[in-house]
């Protein structure tokens, strides 16, 4: 049986594309989505639901222990959205009421693994800075105890905190809710150093600091190459 060349060319240039296709959708999800947390935050302890109820935001201040302030980490429960319903994040002024930046979900989000990262434009002059982030849940309908809510922490770690909650009219004293601060460095290189950083703090000296970016290039590249090598033809008659 004599093979068509053409159309096998064809298929395999057609695999090579989607190949490429995944690793550059990849990681670009990857860059867009990294971000530095704020390693102080340490929700081990008791937890809690604070439950949104529709047109009745939480609110929760914090001061930014960095510049570069560019992603909020979060814990969002009962993602399940309707296509009538939405969840609105906004990062605030100290007062909660001038909007720096703003970001919606809805049914069309994609359930967060654990956190959902509310993203925004990079703040350069963020450290020292206190902000509000303030949470609003839009619904037609009342979902009763299967409405969204966010996790919440409290413990002696953060004593001095507080979030408040209008859909019950309370503040909630020496609690927060589980979000995370997170700082980026304003560049793709830069993002890369600093990711280089905290993950040596938990490897042997021998895969630390550039060695470990070493050995990720080249995996990635000898993974490129392979693939490429099974797809091309290897002869033609």
């Amino acid at each position: 049986m004599k093979l068509d060349w053409k159309k096998l060319k064809n298929e395999r240039f057609l695999l090579t594309l989607l190949f490429i296709s995944g690793l550059v959708w990849i990681f670009g999800a990857f860059f867009i989505n990294l971000s530095f947390p704020d390693s102080s935050y340490n929700f081990l302890g008791s937890s809690g639901k604070a439950k949104l109820d529709p047109k009745k935001p939480i609110t929760q201040t914090f001061t930014a222990q960095e510049n570069n302030l560019n992603q909020i980490k979060i814990i969002v429960g009962n993602f399940n959205l309707t296509p009538q319903e939405s969840i609105d994040f906004e990062l605030a002024d100290v007062s909660c009421e001038s909007t720096v930046a703003k970001q919606s979900i809805t049914y069309l989000t994609l359930d967060p693994h654990i956190y959902y990262h509310f993203n925004f434009p990079l703040i350069a002059d963020s450290a020292g800075q206190t902000y509000c982030l303030k949470i609003t849940y839009f619904s037609p309908v009342d979902r009763g105890i299967k409405r969204p809510y966010i996790a919440t922490s409290d413990g002696e770690q953060f004593r001095g905190f507080s979030y408040t909650n209008e859909g019950n009219q309370r503040i909630y004293e020496n609690k927060t809710l589980q979000m995370r601060p997170s700082y980026g460095t304003g560049s793709v290189l830069g993002d890369l150093h600093q990711l280089n950083n905290r993950i040596s703090q938990y490897k042997p000296m021998f895969v630390k600091g550039w060695t470990l970016t070493f050995l990720f290039g080249t995996l990635l590249i000898s993974t490129v190459i392979f693939v490429s090598w099974i797809i091309c033809p290897k002869t033609e008659e």
